[in-house]
């Protein structure tokens, strides 16, 4: 299993749409194709898929997707003694990895200087000074602290190379490299990629709530999907805000509004801002990112609850095919700022009754 995620509250934010009334109608007999599912853990949270297909195929899906998930478990995870990264981070210089390990490391390098630095993966020292992973914390860190832990994080030291037999190698640079706020979408890519190879164009993949659709959906218009309403203190799956309707694509959104505590009277959210060593003071309190490939959307959603919101779009704007929608709270009260692009993504006025978590 991966770690708990540095990038703020990935409670579950996206919900799957089902339509109201009736359902499609059973295939024709010269028709064998229906709409199955499969479903199960992995990397400390749940996972669903949905694809159209012949039911007669559904255990060699079902192999595939559990293959390509213990997979990025043995190449990325932070738990297993055993896996790549784990073997990197307790090196002293670089150490051989898969191709795989080596383009995610270069995908979040590669974010992490383009967010200057918003998005960093090598921010969990920070994340449990300040109470966020493992104990919580009953008063402030000092400035000593802060300072003392900042020269531990740096995303700028890790190095991504090639041994002399063209092998792909990974340099943690003495850093604690995480990169759980970016493998799980990139395991939600190589489930939709191998579910693409099989000639499956029709299918959803969804793993801790960071989802990549591709098709027509059950409804025929593309697969729905739900933003949730931001609310301190809510419940999940208690209200809606928006959904958004792809046909190819990737949605992720990372939130900032559950998992809080106070300290010396200071209430702090679970986003870190790696460039100050603090937790994030922002009014963002969640966003949402569609991106052509999950990876790209789960980073971004990250980075932009660190950013300012103005920032932080400007720089999706300028990223061809990535849209966002960010929810922010001004004076208590709920805004909503989008990319241009969104828009035209969003379907209104939809009740909470047509929700399923």
């Amino acid at each position: 299993m991966f770690a708990t995620t540095t990038s703020g509250d990935r409670l579950l934010l996206l919900w799957l749409i089902i339509g109201c009334g009736p359902q499609p109608e059973s295939p024709a007999v010269d028709t064998p194709e229906a709409y199955l599912s499969a479903q199960g853990t992995a990397f400390g949270t749940t996972w669903n898929v949905t694809w159209k297909g012949d039911p007669a195929s559904a255990d060699e899906v079902s192999t595939m997707i559990a293959q390509r998930l213990a997979t990025v478990d043995a190449q990325m995870s932070t738990w297993r003694e055993d896996s790549e990264l784990s073997v990197a981070r307790r090196a002293t210089g670089p150490v051989t990895v898969s191709p795989a390990t080596a383009e995610v490391v270069s995908a979040a390098l590669a974010l992490s200087a383009q967010t200057g630095g918003a998005f960093d993966p090598t921010v969990q020292p920070l994340m449990e000074l300040w109470g966020f992973h493992g104990k919580a914390r009953d008063d402030m860190p000092a400035d000593q602290e802060i300072e003392a832990v900042r020269a531990q994080v740096g995303w700028g030291r890790v190095r991504v190379t090639e041994g002399v037999d063209g092998s792909p190698r990974v340099d943690v640079g003495g850093t604690a490299l995480d990169l759980s706020a970016i493998a799980k979408g990139h395991a939600v890519d190589r489930v939709s990629e191998g579910l693409s190879e099989m000639h499956l164009a029709d299918h959803l993949v969804e793993i801790g709530g960071e989802v990549r659709a591709l098709g027509d959906g059950r409804q025929g218009d593309g697969w729905r999907l739900g933003i949730e309403t931001p609310q301190v203190g809510s419940v999940p799956g208690s209200a809606l805000h928006a959904v958004v309707r792809l046909r190819e694509g990737a949605l992720a959104t990372s939130g900032n509004y559950r998992n809080r505590y106070v300290v010396d009277g200071h209430e702090l959210g679970h986003t870190m801002d790696p460039r100050t060593g603090r937790p994030a003071i922002s009014q963002t309190l969640s966003a949402s990112v569609v991106a052509p490939r999950c990876r790209t959307a789960d980073g971004l959603a990250t980075a932009l609850m660190v950013m300012d919101p103005k920032e932080g779009l400007a720089l999706v704007a300028s990223v061809p095919g990535v849209e966002a929608l960010i929810l922010s709270s001004s004076e208590g009260t709920l805004v909503e700022t989008t990319t241009p692009g969104m828009e035209a993504l969003l379907v209104r006025q939809a009740s909470p009754e047509q929700v399923k978590r």
